[in-house]
């Protein structure tokens, strides 16, 4: 099942779920520890995963604990690579209003208000409307849609979280370790709550999804005009529609076009995400200064798109054109601050280091969707590459001059080196003496020369 966000008729993130393979982030759990490492400063847990999640240890409320010994925590990210689920101790529960920190007493209000008389006046407000129903002295996080609410909703809103707090402890009591607490039942649930339900449509083309769909949206949000439509067209699939796989292809593409002509490549790497700026074929500006310029702010844009459409976390460093106007630099600094803002994830931006980079941290809950939609290549024992089709050619060429001159020959290819060969056969004055066979079962890197 996939979820495809869209904003402005363009899509912009596609979310996927499979019940069999995918855990979200916010899954509370009974972890028993494993093991401890203290050169790695974790602790390591078996919550039911195949690989093994770890709990950093600055993130441990207390430290006595054992081999054994069964602790409440809930994922943060979703196993990457090689590496399992992190988790931590301090739980928080998204509702509609707030989000319960049991754990910690702290009073917090979203990022997204940026008005400090305004954030001060909410917090003080939803205070002291809980104030009578906090006796446990809870800790929470204002979220979004918090100052369109009523003091009653607010107030339903803190009691259902505790309601449930007090069921995933009681199922903490009951329950052996490893064991699932709580986990939010369908992934478009956590989507709806981290946009506050700010959708004009959903459109949805399975009927048993589209009753449950209806039924939150009923729930949840009842003062919120969402149009819900059930997807029926018979000329074309939702996924033609939408153009699922046209998407799927920019998601794979390291390359992101500029409308300039210049493009920006893209590189995940095990440790960081790296984004290379360049100018291509625009030139049309009065110094290379002003061109570095122009390129970079256009590029600024599409550098947070393509985060969000790749779903691209953690540490991600830029490298711009190089640019010797400092005050330049800081202008690209704001752009990309003022185009972060569309994502609803977290991103810090850094300054240029001294060799002309820059860095930021985009929040990161699970893999990116470049890691979940492929896999390691059986043919490159998972390297990730091929060899260049100029590489392949002058092996071509070399097998070829092994061979009495002029002689007829057959050569099997696959079809992606068909253009590159016939060019290499003109060159060498072979058109007559070659025939081309093409064999799409063939590896790229693979060739057959056969005598005729």
């Amino acid at each position: 099942m996939f979820y495809l966000i869209r904003e402005n008729n363009e899509n912009v993130e596609l979310h996927l779920e499979d019940k069999k393979e995918y855990k979200q982030a916010g899954g509370i759990y009974k972890g028993k520890i494993k093991r401890m490492s203290p050169a790695m400063n974790a602790v390591f847990l078996d919550i039911g995963e195949e690989k093994e999640a770890f709990l950093p240890v600055k993130d441990l409320s207390n430290g006595n604990y054992n081999i054994g010994k069964p602790i409440l925590v809930q994922v943060k990210r979703t196993p990457v690579g090689t590496k399992g689920s992190k988790l931590s101790e301090n739980i928080a529960i998204p509702g509609k209003y707030l989000v319960l920190t049991p754990k910690v007493s702290k009073i917090s209000i979203s990022s997204k208000y940026t008005s400090p008389s305004e954030k001060k006046q909410l917090k003080e407000r939803i205070k002291e409307i809980l104030q009578p129903y906090n006796e446990e002295n809870f800790g929470f996080i204002i979220r979004t849609l918090a100052c369109e609410a009523s003091d009653n909703q607010i107030i339903e809103d803190f009691l259902n979280l505790k309601q449930l707090w007090k069921k995933i402890t009681e199922a903490f009591n009951k329950k052996k370790a490893p064991s699932v607490l709580y986990d939010e039942e369908y992934k478009l649930y956590s989507i709806l709550k981290d946009y506050a339900g700010n959708f004009d449509k959903i459109v949805v083309d399975d009927i048993n999804i589209f009753k449950i769909v209806k039924n939150h949206i009923k729930t949840m949000y009842p003062d919120r005009n969402i149009k819900l439509q059930f997807f029926k067209e018979k000329t074309q699939t939702i996924e033609e529609k939408y153009q699922f796989q046209k998407t799927i292809s920019r998601i794979l593409n390291p390359y992101v076009w500029l409308k300039s002509g210049g493009y920006l490549i893209v590189e995940e790497t095990e440790a960081l995400v790296v984004i290379d700026v360049n100018s291509g074929k625009h030139c049309k500006q009065k110094s290379i200064e002003d061109t570095a310029f122009f390129i970079n702010i256009e590029a600024t844009k599409e550098i947070i798109k393509t985060l969000r459409l790749k779903d691209l976390g953690g540490i991600i460093v830029i490298d711009f054109i190089d640019m010797s106007n400092e005050e330049r630099k800081n202008i690209l600094i704001e752009k990309l601050k003022e185009e972060a803002k569309n994502d609803r994830r977290s991103i810090k931006i850094k300054d240029f280091t001294s060799l002309g980079l820059l860095q930021l941290t985009r929040k990161k809950t699970e893999e990116s969707l470049i890691k979940k939609l492929t896999q390691g290549c059986y043919c490159c024992r998972s390297n990730g590459f091929v060899k260049s089709f100029s590489l392949i050619m002058f092996e071509i060429e070399k097998e070829i001059q092994k061979r009495k001159p002029f002689a007829t020959m057959s050569i099997k290819i696959n079809p992606l080196l068909e253009e590159h060969l016939k060019s290499l056969l003109k060159s060498l004055k072979l058109t007559k003496n070659v025939k081309i066979l093409k064999d799409e079962k063939l590896h790229v890197e693979n060739f057959i020369i056969e005598s005729v």
